[in-house]
C-alpha cells in the first residue's frame, strides 16, 4: 500500500484480492483493523516520527469487499507529551465510510 502525507493527513488508495476475505468476498477484519492502524500511525511516521500502537478502536460499518476500489485516511486528533491521537477511516469510491478506527500512540523519539 502507497501511503502518501498530503496536508497533515495520510492518504491511501488500495484494493485487495481473495487472498485477504474471511467471509466469501467480504475482507477479513483484522486486514482492515491493520490498515487503518497503519494509515494512522504514519500521519507521524512520515514525519520522521518512531511511535507504537497503545490503544487501537475500530468500528466497522459496512463490508470491504474482495477487489472493491477503497481510500483509507489518518488524521492527526491530538499530541499530549508523548502520546500522539488518531483518527482513521476507510471509504468506498462514492464515499461511503466502511470503517472507523481511533489509535493511540507512543512517540518514542525521532527517525529523521
Amino acid at each position: 500500500m502507497n501511503i502518501q502525507l498530503k496536508d497533515g493527513f495520510t492518504y491511501a488508495e488500495f484494493s485487495l484480492d481473495k487472498d485477504y476475505e474471511g467471509y466469501p468476498g467480504i475482507i477479513h477484519g483484522g486486514i482492515i483493523a491493520a490498515i487503518l492502524d497503519d494509515i494512522m500511525a504514519n500521519v507521524k511516521f512520515l514525519e520522521g516520527y518512531i511511535l507504537y500502537t497503545v490503544e487501537l478502536d475500530i468500528r466497522y460499518l459496512k463490508h470491504c469487499l474482495v477487489d472493491q476500489r477503497l481510500f483509507a485516511y489518518g488524521y492527526q486528533k491530538d499530541i499530549k507529551h508523548n502520546i500522539f491521537y488518531a483518527y482513521g477511516e476507510i471509504k468506498d469510491e462514492s464515499g461511503e465510510i466502511k470503517a472507523t478506527g481511533f489509535g493511540k500512540y507512543f512517540i518514542k523519539g525521532v527517525y529523521k
